[in-house]
């Protein structure tokens, strides 16, 4: 890996990048956080830029996997913003969960740089979880929705502003099975009862 490569403490893969992409508050977390991807997650967001249609009607999954990694692959893609920083994965993973698996080994090889690893599928966050643990790292892999509660911890957004974000990234997901749910809420210490109905809740 090159030397030079900057690390910031949270890492996110192609799928989380696309759900938080799609939510009102991407331009806060542009404007206040500081996040890594690999070269291969910024690879399937431009595939899913190039294969999916920006025409496909609003509320298709093909739309919303569009629309989400168009916009997130904005911030890693220009040269002056070094808030979002990409990292060189090698060996480079192939395959359907070539994103996830290049946290992962960025994981392995670099843990101690990393707070949050920030991953879509909940096999994967347990994965990660693991290598967090047998190499006594402080980090731990999480859901999504904690992208946006990183925002709120540092007042960049008000608990109204973070449950519709949620909610909107609930809707746009699918997520809407108990133990989705449940999983999406993980670690996340604030009450949106007032905000979103009950079966976007825990």
């Amino acid at each position: 890996m090159a030397d030079d490569e900057v690390r910031h403490p949270v890492l996110v893969d192609t799928d989380a990048l696309i759900a938080v992409a799609n939510t009102s508050l991407w331009t806060q977390i542009k404007e206040n956080l500081c996040l890594t991807t690999t070269n291969v997650c910024c690879h399937e967001l431009r595939r899913h830029v190039r294969e999916k249609s920006e025409y496909a009607s609003e509320g298709t999954r093909e739309r919303w996997v569009h629309d989400g990694s168009e916009n997130a692959l904005e911030p890693f893609e220009m040269e002056s913003n070094e808030s979002f920083t990409s990292v060189t994965c090698v060996p480079r993973p192939h395959g359907d969960d070539a994103g996830e698996e290049s946290i992962r080994r960025e994981v392995e090889q670099n843990s101690e740089e990393y707070r949050f690893a920030i991953l879509m599928d909940s096999d994967g966050r347990e994965s990660i979880n693991r290598v967090f643990d047998e190499q006594d790292g402080d980090g731990r892999a999480v859901a999504p929705p904690f992208l946006l509660y990183l925002l709120l911890q540092n007042d960049k957004c008000t608990v109204a502003e973070f449950c519709k974000a949620c909610g909107e990234m609930l809707r746009g997901e699918g997520w809407t099975g108990y133990q989705a749910i449940q999983a999406a809420w993980e670690a996340i210490p604030v009450d949106c009862s007032q905000y979103l109905p009950d079966e976007l809740l825990p």
